[in-house]
Parts: C-alpha cells; sequence; structure tokens
C-alpha cells in the first residue's frame, strides 16, 4: 500500500523534471533553489532520490496518528513549563511524553547519536536520539536508516523523556526511534528573501521565515480584540451579503459577476457592508457590527488592495463625539493588549495612543497648509477654481478630475502624511462623504460632513460619521455624488436603500476601520501585501497559475 502511495504521487511530482538527466524545472523548485546551501542545492533529479530513499525504507510514511501516542502528546510551552526546573544532566526516566513538530535542524554526531530541532506553532525544541539509550530495542541498522533518511523539512513525532543537557539545553531524550509522520520532498532552504518567490512559495515562506508567521498572529490577535471590545458594548455582531445586484455603501468601482440562477443580471462584490448594517439598525438591531472582506475593483500600491478586510459597526442614538470617545479607547486598550503580551507588534514605536488624541478641521488646515482660501465648493465654478489652485501650485491633477478627487488630493499631499501623532480629521465638505449627514459650518461657512478620521504616522485608520437619515437628503447626496461619476467610481442609486430609510432610520453614527492598515501601524510592514496572509491579488493570481 506504501508503494501504491508513492507512486500515485510520480506524474504529479516528476512533472518537469527532465528525464534525460537534466535539472528539476519546476516553478518550486526555481523559486527557491537560490536560497539553498551548497550542501542542499537540487542535484539532478533530486525529487526521484528522494522518493526512492523513502521507498527503501519499511516505515508507512503518511500515517495516522495513534490514539495511544496522543495520550503522552503535550504542547511545547507546556513541555517547557513543566520541567523548567530540571538541573543540568538531569534526566526524568519516569516521565514519558511526545513532541510533533517540523524538522528545522539536525547533526549527526558518530554512528550512534543524533540531535535534531523540532518546531511547532513557534517553539523550539531539541531531540536527542543516542544508539545506546535504545539498547535491545533498535538495532543499529534501524538506527542509521533513520538517520539516513532524516531531512530539515519532515514532520516527526518523538517519544521519551525530558532531559536537561550539561549546557543547560531543555529536550527530550528519545526511548524508540522518532516517528516519520510526513516527509518533505523538497530540499528545505535555510531563508527566502526574494519577495516574488515567497509570495508564490507562501507554505515555504511561513515554514522558514518566523516574521510571517508573527504577522499573522498580531493580525488574529488585533481581530480578536475589536471584536472583543464591540461585544462588551453590546453590540451584535451580524453578517450581511457579499454578493448583489448594487455595490454600495463607497464610492469605487465594484467588481462584477453574474449568477446560474439569473445569468441576465450582474451582480457586484460589495464595496462596504455599510447600506446592509444600516437596514438592520432601521429593523430594530440597535447596535451591529462586521469584519469581513470588501472589494474595490481598483489598482494596487503600498496601501491599497482590491479585496481588504473591515471592521464597521453602527449604533442608533450616538453622536459623532460619542464614536470619537469609543476610538480613544479601543486604541489605549489595543496598544496596551498587544505591546504586553506580543512584543513583536513593535510597528507603533514613536506612536503614543496614550495621550489625548490631536483633532483638526479639514477645511482650516488646509487653507493653513496651501496658504490660500479654497473657493465655494458647493458652486458651479468649483472645479475650475480648484484646478487654478494646483497649476498656480505646480501640482499633479488627479485623473478624471472632480471637486472630491481634486479636494482628496491636496488633502493626502498637505495634511494626511505629515500627520505623526494620532490625529481626527474632521468636518470634511460634504461632497467627500455623501452617506454622511451634513451642515453648514460656521468657521468657513461652507456644507461640511458631520464627519471624522483618523489619521497616525501618515495613514488612515479608521473613518466615522453620523450617518445621513433624511431619504430627501440622501438622495439629493445620491444625485450630487452620480455628477462625479468617473472611470472609477461606477455610482448608481440605491432606491431600495432609499426606500428603506422611508421607515424611519434613528439617529445613527458609524464607524470603519481599514484591518491590513491597523496591522500594517502595529507591525511596522510597509506594504499592504505584507500584512495579507497570501499578499495582494497580484500574488493571489500568480499562485493559480499552472506550474
Amino acid at each position: 500500500m506504501r508503494g501504491v502511495r508513492l507512486l500515485s504521487l510520480r506524474s504529479y511530482l516528476w512533472r518537469n523534471i527532465q528525464q534525460d538527466g537534466g535539472t528539476i524545472s519546476s516553478r518550486y523548485a526555481r523559486a527557491y533553489s537560490s536560497e539553498l546551501n551548497e550542501s542542499d542545492k537540487h542535484g539532478p533529479n533530486d525529487i526521484k532520490e528522494r522518493i526512492e530513499e523513502l521507498e527503501r525504507t519499511s516505515w508507512n510514511l503518511y500515517p495516522r496518528l495513534e490514539q495511544s501516542l496522543r495520550s503522552k502528546a503535550i504542547s511545547f510551552p507546556e513541555f517547557r513549563h513543566l520541567h523548567a526546573d530540571l538541573a543540568n544532566g538531569e534526566t526524568r526516566a519516569g516521565n514519558t511524553i511526545t513532541l510533533s513538530g517540523r524538522v528545522k535542524s539536525c547533526r549527526v554526531a558518530g554512528s550512534g547519536l543524533v540531535f535534531f530541532n523540532i518546531s511547532h506553532d513557534g517553539h523550539q525544541v531539541q531531540g536527542l536520539v543516542n544508539l545506546k539509550r535504545m539498547a535491545g530495542s533498535v538495532t543499529p541498522d534501524q538506527f542509521k536508516q533513520f538517520y539516513q533518511v532524516l531531512r530539515r523539512g519532515d514532520n516527526f513525532s518523538i517519544t521519551g523523556h525530558p532531559h536537561r543537557t550539561p549546557r543547560g539545553e531543555l529536550s527530550i531524550q528519545a526511548t524508540e526511534i522518532p516517528t516519520l509522520l510526513s516527509p518533505c520532498l523538497h530540499r528545505l532552504p535555510k531563508g527566502l528573501s526574494d519577495k516574488e518567490a515567497r509570495r508564490q512559495n507562501r507554505h515555504v515562506d511561513l515554514i522558514v521565515n518566523d516574521q510571517e508567521v508573527k504577522t499573522i498572529k498580531v493580525r488574529s490577535r488585533i481581530i480578536q480584540h475589536l471584536r472583543l471590545f464591540l461585544l462588551r458594548q453590546n453590540f451584535l455582531e451580524v453578517e450581511t451579503p457579499i454578493l448583489a445586484s448594487v455595490a454600495g455603501g463607497a464610492t469605487a468601482r465594484p467588481f462584477t459577476t453574474s449568477a446560474t440562477e439569473f445569468p441576465e443580471r450582474d451582480l457586484s462584490l460589495r464595496i462596504a457592508p455599510e447600506l446592509w448594517l444600516k437596514r438592520l439598525v432601521l429593523g430594530g438591531l440597535d447596535r451591529v457590527f462586521e469584519i469581513g472582506p470588501a472589494f474595490r475593483n481598483e489598482g494596487i500600491d503600498a496601501t491599497h488592495n482590491p479585496e481588504y478586510t473591515t471592521c464597521e459597526f453602527y449604533s442608533s442614538y450616538a453622536t459623532l463625539e460619542d464614536l470619537k470617545v469609543m476610538t480613544t479607547v479601543l486604541f489605549g486598550e489595543l496598544v496596551r493588549d498587544l505591546t504586553q503580551d506580543i512584543p513583536e507588534a513593535s510597528g507603533l514605536l514613536g506612536v503614543d495612543f496614550d495621550k489625548p488624541f490631536n483633532s483638526i478641521s479639514f477645511i482650516p488646515a488646509l487653507e493653513q497648509a496651501i496658504g490660500r482660501s479654497l473657493p465655494n465648493l458647493s458652486a458651479q465654478d468649483a472645479e475650475a477654481s480648484l484646478l487654478q489652485i494646483f497649476s498656480d501650485m505646480g501640482l499633479k491633477v488627479p485623473t478624471s478630475p472632480n471637486v472630491p478627487r481634486l479636494l482628496d488630493a491636496l488633502s493626502h499631499e498637505y495634511i494626511e502624511t505629515k500627520i505623526k501623532a494620532p490625529t481626527f480629521i474632521t468636518h470634511h465638505p460634504s461632497c467627500l462623504s455623501p452617506l454622511s449627514k451634513s451642515f453648514i459650518d460656521p468657521a468657513s461657512n461652507q456644507e461640511v460632513s458631520a464627519r471624522a478620521e483618523l489619521f497616525a504616522n501618515g495613514r488612515e485608520l479608521v473613518n466615522m460619521y453620523e450617518e445621513e437619515n433624511s431619504p430627501f437628503e440622501q438622495r439629493r447626496k445620491f444625485l450630487q455624488q452620480a455628477k462625479f461619476k468617473g472611470p472609477d467610481n461606477e455610482s448608481v442609486i440605491d432606491e431600495s436603500y432609499l426606500e428603506a430609510l422611508e421607515w424611519g432610520l434613528p439617529p445613527t453614527a458609524g464607524w470603519g476601520c481599514g484591518i491590513d492598515r491597523l496591522v500594517m501601524l502595529f507591525t511596522g510592514a510597509p506594504r499592504i501585501e505584507d500584512v495579507r496572509t497570501f499578499g495582494n491579488l497580484r500574488h493571489v493570481v500568480a499562485l493559480g497559475r499552472k506550474a
């Protein structure tokens, strides 16, 4: 049976090995061969030779875990905790345990002693396999077969006694030949540094680069903290549709697809869950939140990916000031949680979330930065006036310019990127926030939104506002938004949402946070693909290509 299983793998594993003795041309081998030491380099037909080497053994190469061994199994942290008091040179012969993990390094010291380190879930323990300690139950030939097959990357379980070496290293002293649980058929590189090779061989990258695993753990911890914080505030977690006929909730170009059930209709992947969540508030679910994916059919850069993860919550009878207070508390707790328990969350060095957050108003801050007053942004000639400012200041005009795009470009250049300490930018021009309530700001005499964004280290972390609940004002703002329609703004008027507003949405405040950018802040990652499990969309598409 064992031989049949390996033979069945051959058509897959040998698909790119030249049978005339040439070298492996497998995409996976190519990607990381440059990272191998000379002694580890792929030779001709290396995988074929590895399979034949394994076939010569009498082992079951992919065994089921035996329950009798599972009863002795403990975790690596538990092993270190229970036996931390072992003295140098001491062995607890009365205590038999089993540890399982991936071989990270191995060393043969003569014909009767093998050292190898196994790793599991970020923890590593040394295994000692001494033929003399197993005399009578293991023959020299069996021991030789073990160390000849043992390779970095293999998954092994080792059963034995807790032992501390004379040099003080806590180890496990094998009482029987370690069990191969699954072999690694490739040569495992010492590390991967080439970014494209890492993204296209993500499983290998995670095996050899511990920092990548730590980033995923920080991301998980951040999501857990957000969820628990909101649950403690009596919010209800919900799931809303990802596929719908209209991709509302934000200004962006959506992904479109179709369904077998009604192929004549175009469907869109959601840009944001906002409109769905507000329908739930309207229906009487006063505090709701969702953590999940959203999609924008736009470009890829350091902080943008077409697929991203958001956390959004909506609370009835709440104000913008309520949300700002909640945000301050949330980030203070999050920072303490991460820095106490996860030292790797070091990216926020130099950003102090314990001090009161700064707050600046959009229009006065921008006017001060550019040294001139903004035109009346509701006037017919507002776009021409803004373009004149760009011309006078020698600024690059964004593609498909309109009032929102021009204001956004000015804000990015003169306000957002200059912010280091946590700062709320408030009272954006109403044309930038069509789903927010608006009012005339007495300081600037412009129509502005009841909105705030939290920035730190030059990056947006949170967006929040008081929701527009008038169906009449919302229709007016949808129509205004449609006038600004461009190549990446295929906005349509969502009549079903306007009809829902007619039933009376209570005063509601909404809050949204991009999980990816938050993880970038806490890990110091420079690009969004560094904090997503499988990189950006370009890397995900590359993974799906045929070898």
